[in-house]
């Protein structure tokens, strides 16, 4: 369970930094929970967020991921495309640091623009030329569940 609201609450933060919207959409996401599937209601949430059309997935990567990005895990629990670019989270047992240092490993050609570490959550932001900018935020695993790693993926103009 805690993996579905830590994915749900990245996934609502990420669309929020993607479209520069910062309201709480809590209050939405329960009343729409009430009356659809899981993948209906988190399009209605990012379209509403964004102002335009989203498309959301569980288990699969959305339909033109860059093969450039190299992502941790294959455990892919949930994408999402919009028009500004597309999230993809995945879930992995290693620890923090572990994931922290395959990051680093993964983006070693590309330029690290900057890099967060809280504790319980790390975040990086990569860029390649003007084509990517991709942010990677870990999450560490709680007793008992799997860290969370999500990409958001910003194409160049």
């Amino acid at each position: 369970m805690r993996v579905r609201l830590v994915t749900g609450a990245l996934a609502m933060g990420v669309a929020a930094t993607l479209t520069g919207c910062f309201g709480n959409p809590i209050d939405a996401l329960v009343d729409q929970a009430a009356h659809g599937g899981a993948e209906q209601v988190a399009e209605d949430l990012i379209e509403g967020m964004s102002g335009g059309g989203a498309s959301v997935d569980f288990g699969s990567l959305p339909e033109g991921f860059p093969s450039e990005i190299t992502l941790v895990s294959e455990n892919i629990i949930q994408s999402m495309t919009m028009d500004e670019g597309m999230v993809v989270v995945v879930t992995d047992p290693r620890s923090k640091d572990e994931l922290v240092a395959q990051v680093k490993s993964d983006f070693a050609g590309w330029e690290q623009q900057g890099t967060a570490d809280m504790g319980e959550m790390a975040g990086f932001n990569f860029r390649k030329g003007d084509s990517l900018t991709v942010n990677v935020s870990i999450i560490a695993p709680s007793e008992g569940e799997e860290a969370t790693v999500g990409y958001t993926v910003i194409p160049g103009e």
